[in-house]
């Protein structure tokens, strides 16, 4: 909760200027909420000292900080200074119309909020979509990886000659392949999830099968956490061998 002198003006600033969702507001209870996605921002309005500003602090995650930077200084909010590195994130300090800082700020590995996940939980979930996806590609059905890749996507397989760079492009080559695969049975072996900050590598053995053929590959798939959860930045599938005939 922040205390502020004119309880308008200052949910102007929350709704119109931050943009956030206002859930309620009262004149006569000097009262209004806002929705910060886990966590809600209350306005107490009336008549208050400069000395009863406790000091709390509220950060909001933003998608781009030098761009809402850029927008709030249109605006004429009073920014405390200019976007700053601070390694895990950027960080901005801005001012509510009654003095308190609002930070807005931006992680390095994209996320938000609490990341309460173990890494076991974090490899449990990686290996769960790379399965998914492999359950609709044996089903001809490529969409599956398009729909975890990132738009920065890079693709290497042992028939190109060159990497294939990007969601649009990468989309582009599994369409030529829709519907032409399928797969009686697989087997993802060996799997193993290395992680590092925002980022993972999962790597393992793919055996499939179909029409009385064994298909082996090894596979390394690079992910990075976003706002909208993990998704491929890079995939790298190889032969092991021949195909095995019967």
């Amino acid at each position: 909760m922040f205390r502020v002198s004119d309880l308008a003006a200052a949910a102007r600033f929350y709704r119109d200027t931050l943009g956030l969702p206002q859930e309620i507001y009262g004149e006569e209870s000097q009262w209004a909420e806002f929705n910060c996605g886990q966590v809600t921002l209350s306005l107490h309005g009336g008549a208050k000292l400069p000395g009863e500003i406790a000091g709390g602090r509220i950060a909001l995650a933003v998608e781009d900080i030098h761009a809402a930077y850029d927008e709030l200084k249109k605006k004429g909010v009073s920014v405390v200074s200019e976007p700053r590195d601070y390694g895990v994130c950027w960080a901005v300090e801005v001012r509510d119309p009654d003095g308190n800082t609002v930070i807005l700020h931006r992680r390095a590995d994209g996320t938000c909020g609490q990341n309460t996940t173990t890494e076991e939980q974090d490899a449990t979930t990686l290996v769960a979509m790379e399965r998914a996806a492999l359950d609709r590609w044996g089903k001809g059905d490529p969409s599956g990886f398009l729909e975890i890749s990132a738009p920065e996507v890079g693709y290497f397989d042992n028939t190109l000659e060159r990497r294939v760079d990007g969601l649009e492009a990468l989309t582009a080559r599994y369409e030529t392949i829709r519907g032409q695969i399928h797969i009686d049975s697989y087997e993802l072996l060996n799997p193993r999830v290395q992680l590092c900050g925002g980022a993972a590598v999962l790597t393992y053995n793919f055996a499939g099968h179909a029409e009385g053929q064994a298909h082996r590959w090894n596979c390394t798939e690079m992910y990075r956490r976003t706002p909208d959860g993990w998704r491929i930045i890079h995939t790298h599938w190889s032969l092991t061998r021949p195909l095995d005939k019967p």
